[in-house]
């Protein structure tokens, strides 16, 4: 059964995960969603989250902030592209969060498609911690796609608090 917030849907996906799509907004009422929790983990799929203002930052933020006082791990899948702009811009925005997999813009010089691709964190883990992309095949063309953002920029989500200078 969706449940329906404002402009964000929350439906149950597969092996107690939650999918999210549509805006996240100050109706969204994120913090609602950890007591959905099982055995001390919520699983998020951003896959379908298109856009979040502020107030959605800001309740982002605090579900984040009560996820760790009460000890509870959060897992992000499918993380939109949105959101990881927002992860880069607020470092509070990650929490302690994990992202597993995310979107991550492709060009294809060969046919010019540009698509949003899913990258998978954990299969990536070595390459991504250097900033370098992982290879794209083009699904139109077969022509290997390059990563149309600077690494630098889009990948520090990935990079450590500790390891920033400042």
């Amino acid at each position: 059964m969706t449940d329906i917030r404002g402009r964000l849907h929350i439906d149950p996906g597969a092996n107690g995960t939650w999918v999210l799509a549509g805006s996240i907004d100050e109706t969204s009422q994120l913090g609602e969603l950890l007591a959905r929790a099982q055995q001390g983990r919520l699983m998020l799929d951003l896959g379908g989250v298109q856009f979040i203002n502020s107030l959605g930052v800001r309740d982002w933020i605090r579900m984040q902030t009560e996820a760790t006082k009460q000890h509870l791990a959060i897992d992000l899948l499918r993380v939109s592209e949105p959101i990881i702009h927002q992860f880069n811009m607020i470092i509070a925005t990650r929490g302690s969060s994990h992202v597993a997999s995310f979107y991550a813009p492709y060009a294809c010089d060969a046919c010019g498609r540009e698509e949003s691709l899913l990258i998978d964190a954990d299969v990536h883990a070595a390459s991504l911690a250097q900033l370098v992309p992982p290879t794209q095949t083009c699904p139109e063309c077969a022509a290997q796609m390059a990563f149309n953002d600077f690494p630098e920029r889009y990948f520090s989500f990935l990079v450590p608090d500790s390891s920033r200078p400042g």
